[in-house]
């Protein structure tokens, strides 16, 4: 059972657009915490390392 509370996601899903949007937007306003982002975004900063890497 998922807890649909939770801001982390908890499956492996890929970033929607307006995710990889959020994770721009945050990155051009100078914020490079992953864990932050992460966060906002509600994903694992690891996956947000993946996206930036990606880039």
């Amino acid at each position: 059972m998922t807890n649909s509370n939770s801001s982390i996601s908890k499956h492996n899903h890929q970033l929607t657009s307006v995710q990889r949007g959020q994770i721009q937007a945050m990155l051009d306003s100078g914020i490079t915490s992953r864990t932050v982002i992460a966060q906002d975004v509600g994903c694992h900063k690891s996956k947000i390392s993946r996206d930036i890497k990606l880039r």
